[in-house]
């Protein structure tokens, strides 16, 4: 199942550009386990241990929109839970640092969540 959370988020956002922070064309696809989640105002924060292929851990931060608009979306606290493996897509950071803007999650059963900023037609183009 895809939940989408669509542009009605977007006035959100307002306080800071997500242009200025993310780069919106350097996707990363981030495989890990959630280590911390900070379910706070006015973004929610995961933070992702993630091993490259040679088992180098890097901890990621991911940064996504407010717990008021991930509920809506379907997505709480307890979905998040430590130690959940999830892939994840985001934005990179502009500045190099392991920060980033999610995108997508999926879930160890597969289930996905999108978190789009535009059009919501097309969160269902997401790859």
């Amino acid at each position: 199942m895809i939940v989408a959370l669509a542009a009605a988020a977007a006035p959100v956002l307002a306080h800071h550009s997500l242009a200025a922070q993310f780069d919106e064309s350097q996707p990363v696809t981030l495989n890990g386990v959630i280590t911390k989640v900070e379910w706070v105002n006015p973004h929610v924060y995961l933070h992702v241990d993630v091993a490259d292929q040679a088992g180098k851990v890097s901890a990621w931060e991911v940064e996504t929109f407010p717990p008021s608009t991930l509920r809506r979306g379907g997505l709480t606290k307890e979905t998040l839970g430590l130690g959940q493996k999830v892939t994840l897509l985001a934005f990179k950071a502009r500045n190099g640092s392991p920060l980033a803007f999610l995108r997508k999650i999926t879930f160890a059963d597969g289930h996905e969540l999108v978190i789009w900023l535009g059009d919501p037609e097309q969160a269902s183009k997401v790859k």
